[in-house]
Parts: C-alpha cells; structure tokens; sequence
C-alpha cells in the first residue's frame, strides 16, 4: 500500500489511474464497506482520501472526538480491504478550497481519478457547496465518472457517532456487530498500584489512550494480544471504586499467563462486558467477585474451566 501523507503540495502525483472515495472512515464499519465495495469494482487503483486529525477537531477547535481507530489502525484495516493508495489529509490545509479547484488540484493531479465513488449525500469544498451533480459536471470536463451509492439500499446507514456511543454505553457486542470486527485499543503497559497482585489477579495497567474512545466502565471478556499472539483476558475499565476510586484506568488479567509486561504493548481486543463496575462492601467480596467474573469470561471466549 502507498500512503500519501503531510502537505498536499509535497504529495507524489499518481501516474496510475485510480478509482476514489473520500471520507473520514473512522472505525472502518459496514456501512464503509458498501462503498470501498464499489469502489475495488471501479478497476484502476483503489484509492481513498482520509482525514487527520478528525476535521471536527479543525471545524471546532477544542472538541476533540474521541477515535474508533487512530490513523494507524485505520491504515491498516483498509490495507486488509484492498485499498492500495490512502491519502491523508489535514483539512486546515484544505478547508478553503472551493469545489472546483479540490476536484483540479487533489482529484485530478494527484490522484489521476478516473471514477468517484461516494454517498448520494455527499458534499464537498469550502461552505460544503461541492455536492454529486457537481462532480458529475466537473467529470464530463475533467474525463472521470462519478458513482453515488445510496447506503439506504444497501443497508450501509451506518454511523460512527452510533458506533462510539454504543462502545462508551459498554454495548461492545453491538458495536463489533456494526464495525465487521471487534473493537480494539493500544497502549504501553505501565506500573500501577499492584493491588491486582495481592488479591490474586495481577493486571496489566493501560492509560486509556488519549484519542481514542473508551469502553463504559465495567467488566469485560477481551482477547490480549501480545508480540502477534492473542490470550484470553478479564478486562476492568474504572475507577476502582472499592478502593476509593481513582484515575481511569484500563486493567487486563491475561487468563492462564505469566511473563513481565511492562513497557511493553498490549492491544485489546473486546468480546463481550459481563457487568458495570460496582463498589463492593468488603475486599473479600470483591475477590469472590472476581472469580466469578473470571469464569464467566473463560465461558465466553471458549476457554477450559480450571480445576
């Protein structure tokens, strides 16, 4: 895959033609596999144009949206779809181009587009004036086609925003169901307070990444994944508040593992939440808890009861 990154005027121009679509692509999710669908039907070079950061982050500074993937992981879920150009785009440097001149200057001369592929919906430019019919008008002068998808049919109306609130509610299932695959988040692991170790259960403590949306506190089924292997893990993402509660924090007990973990990365893959994260009235409540959560998540992921 070639990724086109940084500012738009140091981009290598493409001498291959290829077939386009333009969006965010947060998340990858069904409804954006109806287009990059189309879009390899094309012929020429699957290509799509991303933003970063999120162009909610430039349109309304301070917002901030939190991410279903990071421009990296975003990269390489469409590498796995067969996107072979990705363009990165920061849409501070772009913001004020009028319709006709982001057709000329990015469609045509960088990316040499001989077909669009886009949502019925779709608005582009400066004020959001670029909509279909002009693409269309600007293919017939500039030698491309445009074809407009209408995600209703398709059963693609799928949202990002839907996405992120079902992930934040703890709703990881439903949220898997809707992106085509689980949800995941990356961090180092780092020294936490070690409580885990003294009750039993010693986790892997992850910050939760700073632009990436988080899990509803609770309790979790996930697989861990470690140098390419993945384990079976009981995740927490809370507060801790037994203990008095604290910073957010991201704790994995990898089932049936022992090894040193930390300043190492760990990703988190989640299945399935078996509860909310609740205060308990003793510590020996808790560690009862516990063991039963942690044969709930053996349930879940298909993994061998211990003895």
């Amino acid at each position: 895959m070639k990724v086109l990154e940084g500012s738009l005027a140091g981009w290598e121009a493409q001498t291959s033609p290829g077939a386009v679509t333009i969006g965010v692509f947060d998340g990858v999710h069904k409804g954006h596999r109806v287009l990059l669908d189309v879009l390899r039907a094309q012929g020429g070079s699957p290509t799509l144009l991303t933003f970063d950061p999120h162009p909610a982050e430039v349109l309304s500074p301070g917002t901030n949206p939190r991410l279903i993937t990071t421009i990296e992981e975003r990269i390489r879920l469409l590498q796995g779809l067969g996107v072979e150009v990705v363009g990165v785009l920061d849409l501070s440097e772009i913001r004020h181009y009028e319709p006709a001149r982001f057709v000329a200057e990015v469609l045509v001369d960088k990316l040499a587009a001989t077909s669009i592929v886009v949502g019925n919906d779709f608005h582009f430019g400066r004020d959001r004036a670029g909509d279909v019919d002009f693409l269309r008008a600007a293919g017939e002068r500039h030698g491309f086609r445009v074809v407009a998808v209408d995600l209703h049919e398709s059963g693609g109306v799928i949202t990002s925003t839907r996405i992120r609130d079902l992930i934040e509610s703890g709703e990881v299932t439903a949220a898997s169901d809707l992106l085509g695959s689980r949800y995941r988040l990356s961090n180092v692991v780092d020294h936490g307070e070690k409580r885990g170790r003294a009750l039993g259960f010693p986790t892997a403590n992850l910050r939760p990444p700073e632009r990436k949306v988080i899990p509803g506190n609770g309790i979790y089924a996930a697989f861990a994944e470690l140098d390419g292997r993945a384990h079976p893990a009981a995740v927490n993402v809370g507060v801790r508040p037994t203990f008095g509660g604290g910073e957010l924090l991201v704790e994995a007990y990898l089932l049936d593992f022992e090894a040193d973990l930390y300043g190492r990365v760990l990703t988190l893959e989640f299945v399935d939440r078996l509860r909310p994260e609740v205060q308990f009235d003793d510590v020996g409540a808790l560690v009862a808890r516990m063991n039963d959560d942690v044969a709930g998540v053996r349930r879940i992921l298909g993994q061998p009861a211990t003895t």
